[in-house]
């Protein structure tokens, strides 16, 4: 199926042929899986413009997350929700429940906004369902420091901790990351900007979680590129560009 389903009906079929792929459901599973759908009826079909917010529930990461929830919920009508705070389908052991759950929350968002800053955990099984036909053209990626916007000055210490961060994604691996570092300091100080190489690597770790040297897997950059030359890719640096960035989710 490439459209969204218009009905509880066509959404059980949807789930059973496009999620399941052929498992059967005995009466009672099914009677299960259309008892969850009704319950959520109003918040699946509510009269909201709906955003489905993805990434990573870790530590420092959760708080981008929750960045992009408290910005598009200030918007007008708008209703911005994670996975995990929604009920539980009441699903046997046998099924991927939080499969099933996944695609019922997500085929009715309106934008499905993903935020990415690294290479494990959750996100990245979520990066993989939203390429599905039924929720591809309304996903936005979200990169952190995946394009670097360094325009060739750092006039503020907001300048200095962003271009860190885009330098930190893009070092190859940590010697290079300090000379990168080391010159970028230079450059602030010759700005007036006065910062130490341990304060700013110090930011570097607690923004992403301890990693001084993120970087993303070419699987990962392979399907970034598909975002990106569909318009639906927006790299950022600091939380002040994620929120920037978030005017492009409609």
């Amino acid at each position: 199926m490439e459209t969204v389903p218009e009905n509880i009906h066509e959404t059980e079929e949807f789930i059973l042929t496009d999620i399941l792929h052929g498992i059967e459901l005995d009466p009672q599973e099914s009677l299960s899986l259309l008892s969850y759908m009704q319950e959520r009826h109003e918040h699946l079909f509510g009269p909201f413009t709906t955003y489905f917010v993805l990434g990573s529930y870790e530590r420092p990461f959760k708080y981008r997350l929750e960045l992009a929830l408290s910005e598009l919920n200030s918007r007008l009508h708008a209703y911005a929700y994670l996975l995990a705070p929604q009920p539980d389908p009441d699903l046997p052991e046998r099924l991927p429940a939080l499969k099933i759950k996944f695609y019922l929350h997500a085929i009715y968002a309106d934008a499905i906004p993903l935020i990415l800053e690294h290479n494990t955990g959750g996100a990245l099984a979520e990066f993989g369902r939203a390429d599905h036909p039924v929720l591809l053209e309304r996903t936005y990626v979200f990169p952190r420091g995946y394009k670097s916007h360094y325009d060739g000055s750092v006039d503020s210490l907001d300048a200095v901790h962003a271009r860190g961060i885009e330098l930190a994604y893009q070092a190859d691996g940590e010697n290079a990351l300090c000379d990168a570092l080391e010159q970028l300091i230079e450059e602030a100080e010759d700005n007036g900007i006065s910062v130490t190489t341990a304060d700013l690597t110090a930011y570097i770790e607690q923004e992403l979680g301890g990693r001084l040297v993120p970087s993303y897997s070419g699987v990962l950059t392979d399907g970034i590129k598909h975002y990106e030359q569909l318009g639906q890719c927006f790299s950022w640096a600091t939380e002040e560009d994620l929120r920037t960035s978030l005017t492009n989710v409609p």
